[in-house]
């Protein structure tokens, strides 16, 4: 007995694999009325399922708004208030010496809710085409 389970339990490992992870950066940069908008992605998949997401969004202001850095703060949390409520995830706004900064990480279950997704399945190149229409440059 112990002569099949072995060779059939390598068998298996290697016809299934351990899962690759890999992640896929993201990024999108955008300007409007002096404010640079940058925002970066890292979405981690392994064996072609999400497994989790990362973001950070960097608003840039102008010298002649850093007066009005309090106001982007509290812009970035109207914005995202209730995401711990709805999907769980606790975004972190921050003042930095440019502006503000929002960071938020996501599981594979909160991304299911907040894109309203009924699994985790995605290949490298899924996520390069979704987030490429939603103007962001992936590698």
């Amino acid at each position: 007995m112990k002569k099949f389970i072995i060779p059939a339990a390598l068998s298996l490992l290697l016809l299934t694999g351990c899962g690759k992870e890999e992640t896929v950066v993201c990024t999108n940069n955008q300007k409007s009325f002096g404010v640079e908008m940058n925002s970066k992605l890292n979405v981690v998949l392994k064996s072609n399922k999400f497994v989790s997401m990362d973001m950070t969004i960097e608003a840039i202001l102008p010298e002649n708004l850093l007066s009005q850095k309090e106001t982007f703060i509290k812009s970035f949390e109207k914005q995202y208030e209730g995401f711990e409520d709805k999907y769980g995830v606790q975004p972190v706004v921050s003042e930095t010496d440019e502006g503000a900064k929002i960071e938020m990480k996501m599981t594979a279950e909160q991304a299911k809710e907040f894109y309203g997704s009924n699994d985790t399945k995605a290949t490298r190149k899924d996520v390069i085409e979704e987030f490429g229409k939603q103007g962001f440059t992936c590698e």
